[in-house]
């Protein structure tokens, strides 16, 4: 019998539950492989150290948010077998992995500082989210955490250097 080696493959994220009595499950991924994952037919969950091939039922993924996703495998049709899997790693193929480069460019930020129109600091940039299309900085300020919305009509300047970036803020957001 031939197994899979996990090098040609990537971990894309683990089953962190079930979800209701017939087999479904919470896959949380990484949020750079939504498309790979949206694209999947198949999904290797290692188990007992040897990568296993899941295949997705049809109309068998549902996206609860931009990191989890319900799926229903083929056979697998009870809470007690589902459960079996939690906690697995999930693996795709190296070659099923979608690229998608504006998301690596965004999350290029996360620990740059952000600095107002004017210069001043805001603070230091320690997560990139995308809520929907909605690319939002959780940015710690001195006041506390505040939520920051990027729009590249915002950006004024960009110093990779430096690793800071210049962002013209809606009016009321400091305040």
């Amino acid at each position: 019998m031939e197994t899979i080696p996990k090098s040609d493959c990537q971990k894309i994220g683990f089953i962190r539950k079930t979800h209701g009595v017939h087999g479904e499950l919470v896959l949380e991924y990484e949020q750079e492989f939504e498309e790979s994952v949206a694209e999947a037919e198949r999904f290797f969950l290692e188990i007992d150290g040897l990568l296993v091939p899941f295949f997705a039922a049809e109309e068998g993924l549902r996206f609860r948010s931009a990191k989890t996703v319900l799926v229903t495998f083929d056979w697998v049709n009870t809470e007690k077998y589902a459960r079996r899997l939690v906690g697995s790693p999930v693996y795709l193929f190296n070659h099923e992995i979608v690229d998608e480069p504006e998301e690596a460019a965004i999350s290029q930020f996360l620990h740059f500082c952000l600095l107002d129109e004017n210069g001043k600091k805001v603070g230091k940039i320690s997560a990139v989210d995308d809520y929907s299309g909605n690319i939002v900085f959780t940015v710690d300020a001195e006041d506390g955490e505040i939520l920051v919305p990027f729009n590249e009509d915002f950006l004024m300047k960009l110093d990779e250097k430096q690793k800071t970036i210049q962002l013209r803020l809606p009016e009321g957001l400091m305040e």
